[in-house]
């Protein structure tokens, strides 16, 4: 029986490709690719017929698609853009979410509470961000053991202390690989702290000096811009 073309596809499909024989000459369809051209195909569209909120939307898109397409090189990214790859390293080093549509950087949050030298007493501090954050490290500006015990750390609605007490001093800026689970805090959150100050007095403070004591929290948030 003579070969007919269903059995060249069946034995070298990327040579039934080359004659035309599948219909596709391209080996193979790149989904990310496809997805991006369509994409970009339906804003022009909706450009055209006035839908620019539809247009602005498949835009943004497009760009995810772009930036989270698995493999792709900088070149490729930057042919994609009309720039060459130099002009590309320049931009990512003004803002590194640049072709992201989620903008995230590493910020600070504090909450601080007021206490005076030389009387022990409790303390409460909470505060909400400006922006969302998910912290990664909790630091406190306590100067040493036993300034400070704390009872409640409280992300949202999440409690990240499942003990009784833990002394400040853990969690200070030279502590060495302490970190906490802590969940996303919103902006519609808040952060709580609280804890008992023992009324330790060290140098250079005196009895009756104002501290503030601050417990920061470092992590990725959405950046403000």
């Amino acid at each position: 029986m003579r070969p007919n073309s269903n059995a060249l596809i069946g034995r070298d499909p990327a040579m039934a490709a080359l004659f035309g024989l599948t219909g596709q000459a391209d080996f193979g369809v790149d989904a990310y690719e496809h997805a991006i051209q369509r994409t970009e195909s339906l804003a022009e569209e909706d450009t055209r017929h006035g839908a620019y909120r539809n247009a602005e939307q498949l835009d943004r898109d497009a760009a995810m698609l772009l930036s989270d397409r698995p493999g792709h090189s900088d070149h490729w990214y930057a042919s994609k853009l009309g720039i060459n790859t130099a002009t590309l390293a320049r931009l990512k080093l003004m803002d590194p979410n640049f072709g992201s549509t989620e903008k995230i950087g590493h910020y600070s949050f504090t909450v601080t509470a007021a206490i005076v030298t030389g009387t022990s007493e409790g303390f409460t501090a909470t505060n909400s961000p400006l922006c969302d954050i998910k912290p990664e490290r909790m630091i406190f500006n306590v100067p040493c053991f036993n300034f400070a015990l704390i009872n409640t750390v409280q992300i949202g609605n999440t409690s990240v202390l499942v003990g009784s007490q833990e002394d400040a001093f853990n969690y200070t800026a030279t502590a060495v690989d302490v970190r906490l689970s802590m969940p996303l805090l919103r902006t519609s959150s808040r952060a709580l702290v609280a804890g008992q100050y023992s009324g330790l007095t060290i140098a250079p403070y005196t009895a009756g000096f104002e501290y503030s004591l601050i417990a920061t929290f470092h992590g990725p948030a959405r950046m403000n811009t």
